[in-house]
């Protein structure tokens, strides 16, 4: 059995998201707070997930977010959190602003269901250095782990 890294596993979601998209397989809505950003909720094997994604011209997928509930962490609820950029838009910002507009639309949907605090988690590969420079400048508690850093921030 092959084990993907934090990253192949973002890229992979990535994939199967853009796929999805284009050959109209799911639904997506409109963000409620940033229209230029589509949703999408589904419950894989039974666990909440939150695929957000920040589109081009047509139906090209620029840049994907994914939240999916993980442990409490800190006695809070967590969500584990992916986010990655289609390689020609790489290095222009895209990965940030997925992020934050995923976090607002995450937060808002949390609040209309008394989840008022939680955190996210982003786990990031030794080497990706792109992404360590946005967990790091976005997070405020970063932990060494093995083969990388998880890099948690509170939101309330």
């Amino acid at each position: 059995m092959v084990t993907l890294n934090n990253q192949q596993i973002a890229e992979k979601n990535f994939d199967e998201f853009k796929r999805a998209i284009s050959k109209d397989l799911i639904k997506c809505q409109q963000g409620e707070i940033h229209s230029d950003i589509i949703v999408h909720v589904d419950r894989p094997d039974g666990t909440p997930r939150f695929t957000y994604g920040l589109m081009g011209s047509g139906s090209r997928l620029k840049a994907s977010c994914v939240a999916v509930t993980s442990d409490p962490y800190n006695g809070k609820p967590c969500f584990d959190v992916g986010v990655a950029t289609f390689e020609k838009f790489r290095n222009q910002g895209h990965g940030k602003l997925i992020l934050e507009k995923s976090i607002d639309e995450l937060k808002n949907g949390l609040n209309r269901n008394g989840i008022n605090e939680f955190h996210i988690e982003l786990k990031v590969d030794e080497g990706n250095e792109a992404s360590h420079r946005r967990s790091n400048n976005f997070c405020d508690e970063p932990i060494d782990k093995d083969r990388g850093r998880i890099y948690y921030k509170q939101l309330n």
